[in-house]
């Protein structure tokens, strides 16, 4: 297994992300720390960075190299995204200070390159085959206009919160005079992009970079909302311009910092939120959708599967619940196969009975999918422990709520009950068919795993028949199923109480 660094050096932050990677194509992230930096501070009108900055940043960098050999790091990305409008003049007097001092070799990542980076990050992320990707740094804005898995149009505005700031200081225009200013050179800004106004509403959305992390922070602290988690959170226009009015509404010193949220200037943040909204605003969309790191999951994805370049990934949710599969339990990825295949099976057989939408298909098959992976903390405890590492996965292609249902359709494979102090937790993701529906993929698991319990797939087919009060399946073996078979019968009682027949195999 190869452990694989992406070292980000940003004009204010330096980030480091640690992901295993196995033969097959397959990765993960497993590790990430962000350190600030002051490279950009003194520089003034000379354009040169200045020693103590320099120090401090090779100070981070070494800390860095530390956790990759802690790590056993076999390969290391260094990506610097640093200083768009103007490079100090001794950039890479600085890069070979590094290099000997901390053994990272920085590339500097063109326009183009990092476009095609945030796509990849996003398209390979999310079920969203058609949208707009926007990423924004604090000097930089990324607009990626993508269609049927085709980039159509890109844009690369060289302004973010930090430059505008610079250009429209509030301290001496005054708050909201600037603010105003800032709107009206967006908006300019933006008009120029031809483009943006021929987006179809419909497209999905995707912000990322830090402020949309910072954003999401927000607003899932408004909404109270339970699951601590950015990545693939849904929200809207409507909550974007709530978080920006709030905050704007504040006194904006620069050397105030908001609770909750990574930047360390307020009045920074208030400006991501401006750009974030005018970029709403020209694309006339109303939902959003945040995505974490789309710029370092397109470098690991290029990296990783190279064949992204050319194709992005058709099943995001397959390839995603297979990598996280592969480094909880690996080995079990064919029996994880067998059982949410054979789930599948069960489900479409039982629609009849069941009476659940497609919309739960998702859910099912990372709950059989990721059933076993609460094995490497606890055998004993795997079922509800499969909850927990599911609810804190990077699945992709799902929804949060479709996430936590299958967390817990998964807790249940087993049998039991749902906890209903975790329930209530996440009650405002759930609808009233939810806890029913959950019940009755649980018992489908449940049968679906016991038909694969010497983990030789020796079960091949199900056909269902529903006669009178009772559910009949004939199964089709290649082989001696008969102990899959007592096993699968010794689910009958939770499969009547959730479905109202009684359960006969032959």
């Amino acid at each position: 297994m190869e452990k694989i660094a992406v070292v980000l050096l940003e004009t204010y932050s330096a980030k480091l992300y640690i992901a295993a990677a196995d033969q097959d194509n397959y990765f993960v992230l497993q590790a990430f720390q962000k350190e600030p930096i002051k490279l950009a501070l003194e520089m003034d009108s000379d354009y040169f960075l200045k020693k103590p900055q320099i120090d401090q940043t090779i100070g981070v960098l070494k800390g860095f190299r530390k956790v990759c050999e802690l790590h056993d790091v076999t390969k290391t990305i260094a990506i610097a995204n640093l200083f768009r409008d103007s490079k100090p003049k001794n950039i890479y007097s600085f890069f070979d200070e590094v290099y000997a001092s901390c053994g990272f070799r920085f590339t500097v990542l063109s326009n183009d390159d990092q476009n095609d980076k945030i796509y990849l990050g996003t398209i390979n992320s999310f079920d969203i085959p058609k949208g707009i990707a926007v990423h924004l740094t604090a000097d930089g804005l990324h607009i990626v206009y993508y269609n049927r898995r085709t980039v159509i149009e890109e844009a690369v505005l060289d302004i973010g919160p930090v430059t505008l700031l610079n250009k429209f200081p509030f301290e001496e225009l005054g708050k909201e005079v600037a603010i105003e200013k800032i709107k009206k050179y967006l908006q300019t800004q933006l008009s120029d992009i031809t483009w943006l106004d021929q987006v179809d509403p419909e497209f999905g959305l995707v912000l990322s970079g830090d402020y949309a992390t910072d954003f999401s922070k927000m607003i899932r602290k408004y909404k109270k909302y339970a699951l601590d988690r950015d990545f693939g959170l849904s929200c809207t226009k409507q909550d974007l311009e709530f978080i920006k009015e709030q905050v704007t509404s504040l006194d904006l010193d620069k050397t105030k910092k908001i609770k909750l949220i990574d930047e360390p200037r307020a009045d920074v943040f208030a400006v991501s939120l401006i750009i974030l909204s005018q970029v709403c605003e020209a694309v006339k969309m109303e939902n959003i959708s945040i995505n974490d790191n789309a710029l370092v999951r397109g470098i690991l994805f290029g990296e990783v599967i190279p064949s992204t370049l050319e194709k992005p990934i058709s099943d995001v949710l397959g390839y995603s619940v297979i990598a996280e599969t592969t480094f909880h339990d690996a080995g079990q990825n064919k029996h994880n196969e067998q059982v949410y295949n054979l789930s599948m099976l069960l489900f479409k057989q039982l629609r009849v009975l069941h009476k659940l939408s497609r919309t739960y298909v998702k859910v099912l098959r990372v709950a059989s999918f990721m059933h076993d992976v609460g094995k490497r903390i606890n055998f004993i405890q795997h079922a509800k422990n499969a909850y927990n590492v599911i609810i804190g996965a990077d699945i992709f292609g799902v929804t949060h709520r479709e996430l936590v249902l299958a967390a817990f359709v998964a807790s249940l494979h087993h049998g039991g009950e749902i906890s209903l102090t975790d329930w209530v937790k996440y009650k405002d993701l759930f609808n009233e068919e939810d806890m029913d529906a959950v019940y009755k993929m649980g018992s489908m698991l449940r049968v679906a795993e016991a038909f694969d319990y010497t983990k030789n797939s020796v079960i091949v087919d199900i056909t269902c028949d529903i006669l009178g009060d009772s559910v009949i399946m004939k199964t089709i073996a290649t082989g001696d199923s008969k102990f899959e078979i007592e096993k699968a019968m010794e689910c009958g009682k939770d499969f009547e109480k959730y479905f109202h027949k009684k359960l006969e195999i032959l």
